[in-house]
């Protein structure tokens, strides 16, 4: 048997509740992985997951909506791919990027190139239709995002994660809050009461110049005591600021310590309006924020494989 099988199957009838024809359906299998194994890093274990990454373009196969909030770079699925093999990495996490707005197909097309090791994060709101969140479940979405930074429209809408909780918690997905530091305090009410379990993007966009005793880190630690909520902990660049990368590696420990089984790394490819991105300088702090191997099969194999069901 191929490791995938592609049918067409239409979104719906209904354009306002579909929007797109993803001409993919992909069976992802449920027992254990049986891939060819790349060069890998001799850090890294087998099974290594990048957990959070994007992708875009190329254009001219998945155009950007006139209304993207931003314009990002061409990041094109098999340049990630290279980056990966470089570095060890044989699962991935692909989370849809926000300048797509409502079209998955960049995200599908990207985990349909090796459905057994991918996983995607789909952006949804309480008006995504019925048929969209089926089609995107059986193409390997597994997990709904929900932007609340204002720099992509506006602030935590608690009312909004409720009613996307109730669309998703059927279908067994998690939700993935991508969130300000200065609303990690107001998630608090809302992350105890999920029904479903949550993930917060990219450490909570705390600042790393503002120390682990600021507000937000400790709003963010109080997070991750809940059972159920899980931390990324990804876009340390944008944690950094301005800063050196090495700034954030007391967050990170503090957050391995606080919740050893329910956090997962990720590079944050392309690291979208980043000053510099930095992935060899990311790849290598894993041997300081997870020294041993024990570790780093818990960051790097065990945690994600648990979250996103690989």
């Amino acid at each position: 048997m191929n490791e995938r099988e592609l049918h067409e199957k239409p979104i719906g009838s209904d354009p306002a509740a579909a929007g797109f024809d993803i001409p993919l359906r992909l069976k992802i299998p449920t027992g254990a992985s049986h891939h060819q194994k790349t060069a890998t890093s001799p850090t890294l274990p087998a099974g290594a997951c990048d957990a959070h990454v994007h992708v875009y373009g190329p254009f001219e196969e998945f155009p950007l909506p006139a209304a993207a909030p931003f314009q990002p770079p061409l990041a094109p699925v098999h340049a990630l791919e290279s980056l990966w093999r470089r570095f060890g990495i044989e699962r991935g996490v692909f989370v849809q990027g926000s300048a797509y707005g409502k079209d998955p197909r960049a995200l599908l097309d990207a985990i349909s190139r090796a459905p057994r090791n991918r996983r995607g994060v789909a952006l949804v709101r309480p008006d995504t239709s019925d048929a969209m969140l089926e089609q995107l479940q059986v193409n390997g979405v597994c997990g709904a995002r929900m932007n609340f930074v204002r720099h992509l429209g506006h602030g935590f809408d608690e009312v909004e994660c409720w009613e996307v909780v109730r669309r998703i918690e059927p279908l067994g997905w998690h939700l993935e809050l991508h969130v300000d530091a200065a609303d990690l305090e107001r998630l608090q009410k809302f992350v105890q009461g999920s029904s479903v379990q949550i993930v917060i993007d990219h450490m909570g966009r705390v600042d790393a110049a503002f120390g682990l005793d600021q507000a937000p880190f400790q709003a963010l630690l109080d997070l991750v005591s809940y059972s159920h909520c899980w931390v990324k902990l990804s876009g340390g660049d944008r944690v950094a600021k301005r800063s050196v990368l090495k700034n954030t590696i007391p967050f990170v420990r503090a957050l391995i310590e606080a919740a050893p089984e329910r956090v997962a790394w990720g590079t944050d490819w392309p690291h979208v309006n980043c000053d510099q991105p930095q992935d060899e300088a990311l790849f290598k702090l894993l041997a300081e924020i997870a020294p041993d191997d024990a570790s780093r099969a818990q960051l790097l194999v065990d945690n994600p494989a648990c979250l996103y069901g690989f």
